[in-house]
């Protein structure tokens, strides 16, 4: 179910929907985390569904610091036209493909949908290409080939992204619906992973840049860390101990 703040429906006719998968060092959702703090974007709503395990806790982010963070969040840039769904929780398995169908349904008028995931490093078969793979549809393939002409990042042949999480069942279920959608992973380790996050959107920037809209700063992006990685890894061990 759909919780909105201030409206009574969600119109992303003309949007691009960032949507990241629960994936290995939660990359994907990191990356999420970096572009709501550097976009300084609006929490609007938060879905309630029986897949996902209910949490309450203090804001994630410096420039909302009222806001309380749920399961799974939606935050809004309207000047961008941009939406990305935030989850904090893995999936309870035997209700995802519900909360799949679900988000399928809700994100269908989107102009574009973008599924941010990752996948262990070690299965990687190619040494010394790009870190990056990606799958598009035929109709997001169409509206950004240029864009995707440019790229160095390897086009996704398997049937499974190791450690991605539900990234590939959640782009298949939108390509069959013909939206268009694509699904970009980075190969990663265990650990710490934002510098993961920071290069998976420097990524999605180079591509998209005319809805990410990041500001830039002596030719590099500008992102802004969230409070809440301050403590990825809990609090400092206490000197009591020793």
């Amino acid at each position: 179910m759909l919780q909105l703040k201030v409206r009574n429906s969600l119109n992303l006719e003309g949007y691009t929907i960032i949507i990241p998968s629960i994936c290995v060092g939660n990359a994907a959702q990191l990356a999420c985390d970096l572009l709501i703090a550097s976009k300084k974007m609006r929490r609007v709503g938060n879905l309630m569904h029986p897949a996902l395990i209910p949490i309450f806790g203090p804001s994630a982010y410096q420039h909302d610091p009222q806001e309380r963070v749920a399961a799974c969040e939606i935050y809004e840039c309207t000047a961008n036209k941009l939406i990305v769904f935030q989850f904090r929780t893995p999936l309870i398995s035997r209700h995802s493909q519900s909360l799949h169908n679900y988000i399928v349904e809700l994100v269908r008028p989107a102009e574009k949908v973008v599924i941010l995931s990752a996948s262990f490093g070690f299965e990687k078969r190619e040494i010394g290409t790009s870190p990056y793979e990606y799958c598009v549809s035929n109709s997001f393939r169409e509206n950004h080939k240029t864009q995707l002409a440019n790229v160095k990042w390897m086009e996704f042949k398997g049937n499974t992204v190791f450690g991605g999480g539900n990234g590939l069942q959640l782009y298949r279920l939108l390509e069959e619906k013909q939206v268009p959608v694509m699904l970009l992973f980075r190969y990663v380790l265990e650990g710490d992973n934002s510098t993961d996050a920071t290069l998976i959107i420097r990524e999605l920037n180079d591509l998209c840049s005319t809805f990410l809209q990041l500001e830039i700063e002596d030719k590099s992006i500008k992102l802004i860390v969230p409070v809440s990685w301050k403590l990825l890894f809990g609090n400092d061990v206490t000197s009591l101990i020793f």
